[in-house]
């Protein structure tokens, strides 16, 4: 609508010029949308384009525009004034007009028209029209509330999110580059999506790199507001930094999926200024199991170096990052110390799908128009979102907009089914074909996934006229004369 709009408005704006005398060039708006009780001010630009080639007696007198001015017809929910006076214009001159207006307080969201009527008198009266958009949005207001205001490396944070405006849709939240030191963990953003009350989100926020003391962490939001313009803004949220005693830092380098035996791959990095000797680790929570062992013993680290170790673990944490509970132990100036710290690790989900296809009618014939019906089943653990399907092969022609449906989200053993309206290719030779079914999906970890699975296509050729009864019935007609042959007929063998 927003493009229709501008569209519209060029169109108005080249007429202008079109027209010796009088035009409207461009305009202004204070905002790009306003709230239900707010103010602001629209500004249009007038000018009066005409020359005089030549200077030829009277031009000039003849082309001055007099007694310009601009009436306004607004609708009910927003206030400005009905008329104004602009007064005379020469040839080349041009001017601007602003003019304050105030938003009703019970207006709805939406786009509003301020129609204006731009007029001049003088040898010739002329007349000039342009409608200017004025976006009315209740825009949502944030507020952050963390559960814990200290940062003490890589912490998991509840931030309870408040909005106390509307509607926020597609929200996003990620921290600008001038954090101080303090960065997301595991993700570049956090997805919140539609937001009209209140939620909570989980941040995980790595502070190694900040100092201690005070900061305060920029919230960069994204959102959509409730007539779909995009809005992106940065709240600020008070912690404290407080560094643990152990500087380490992990870095996990293999998969870990959810409820499957895998290998993780861990390092450690001695970020310290002491040699870190004989450094073991041990997870302290049920949901990781190591296989095989008890600990993960890293040896000697060395200031600025890193020490990797490998193990089978079973890991049954939900999908997504992870503080697991360990301890470490070590040995730093000859003193044996130990801790208990929590280790970032991302455990991926088990997501997968099944996919069953029926044909109506059956079988599939050349040239023939059938509905696919394509059942997709949750196969992993958890629930799957934004679930989406897409069909493909070179012996389909589609009968719908398009070859993609959407499903939504499948609870674990859960499944649903789309259709597609497809017709055979009258140029197909009966066969074999295959047909390739596309699903994309997003798991509880927060990444998306891809499958392709291959169905089989058997095409039939095409039934003419009543062959294929005829050929039935005959096939029936031998059956029954053999029947009668064989109990009726036959000579049957003496006893």
């Amino acid at each position: 609508m927003k493009k229709a709009i501008i569209g519209v408005l060029a169109l108005l704006f080249m007429s202008g010029i079109a027209f010796a005398g009088l035009a409207i060039t461009s305009y202004d708006v204070s905002q790009e949308s306003f709230r239900p009780g707010s103010q602001g001010t629209v500004t249009i630009y007038i000018s009066n384009p005409s020359s005089c080639p030549g200077l030829p007696t009277g031009c000039e007198a003849d082309n001055r525009l007099t007694e310009v001015g601009v009436s306004v017809y607004p609708p009910s929910q927003i206030a400005i004034s009905n008329r104004a006076d602009i007064g005379d214009l020469e040839i080349g001159a041009s001017t601007f007009l602003s003019l304050p207006f105030k938003i009703a307080d019970d207006a709805k969201s939406g786009v509003y028209r301020l129609d204006f009527r731009v007029f001049s008198f003088g040898q010739t009266a002329q007349t000039r029209y342009i409608t200017i958009p004025i976006t009315v949005a209740n825009v949502p207001e944030f507020v952050f509330t963390p559960d814990s205001n200290l940062l003490t490396g890589v912490d998991s944070i509840n931030m309870k999110i408040k909005n106390n405006g509307g509607v926020a849709r597609n929200m996003k939240i990620k921290l600008t580059e001038d954090t101080a030191g303090v960065a997301l963990y595991g993700t570049n953003e956090i997805y919140v999506g539609t937001l009209t009350d209140e939620t909570t989100v989980t941040m995980m926020l790595d502070s190694r790199s900040a100092q201690d003391g005070p900061v305060n962490v920029p919230l960069v939001v994204m959102y959509e507001d409730e007539v779909g313009v995009f809005h992106e803004e940065t709240d600020y949220v008070r912690m404290t930094v407080k560094k643990e005693q152990l500087d380490i830092a992990f870095d996990q380098k293999s998969d870990v999926v959810t409820k499957k035996e895998g290998m993780l791959v861990l390092g450690i990095t001695n970020t310290g200024d002491n040699e870190l000797k004989n450094v073991k680790l041990t997870f302290t929570d049920s949901n990781l199991k190591l296989r095989g062992r008890s600990e993960l013993d890293f040896g000697n680290i060395n200031v600025g170096e890193e020490a990797t170790v490998s193990g089978a673990v079973f890991a049954t944490f939900s999908p997504g990052l992870n503080l697991v509970p360990a301890k470490i132990t070590w040995t730093e100036k000859d003193v044996n110390k130990e801790q208990d710290i929590e280790v970032p690790l991302t455990i991926s989900s088990d997501a997968d799908v099944g996919v069953y296809i029926e044909t109506k009618p059956a079988p599939l014939t050349v040239g023939g128009e059938h509905t696919l019906s394509v059942l997709i089943s949750n196969l992993g653990s958890y629930r799957i979102d934004n679930v989406d399907v897409e069909i493909s092969s070179d012996v389909l022609e589609s009968l719908d907009i398009t070859n993609k449906q959407y499903i939504g989200s499948l609870e674990n053993d859960d499944f649903s089914t789309v259709q597609f309206k497809t017709q055979i290719s009258p140029f197909t030779l009966p066969g074999d074909y295959d047909m390739t079914v596309k699903v994309t999906y997003r798991d509880q970890s927060g990444e998306w996934k891809t499958r392709y699975m291959t169905q089989p296509l058997t095409i039939y050729a095409a039934q003419t006229g009543n062959g294929g009864n005829a050929l039935l019935y005959g096939g029936i007609f031998i059956l029954l004369v053999v029947a009668v042959w064989y109990f009726f007929l036959r000579k049957k063998p003496k006893a």
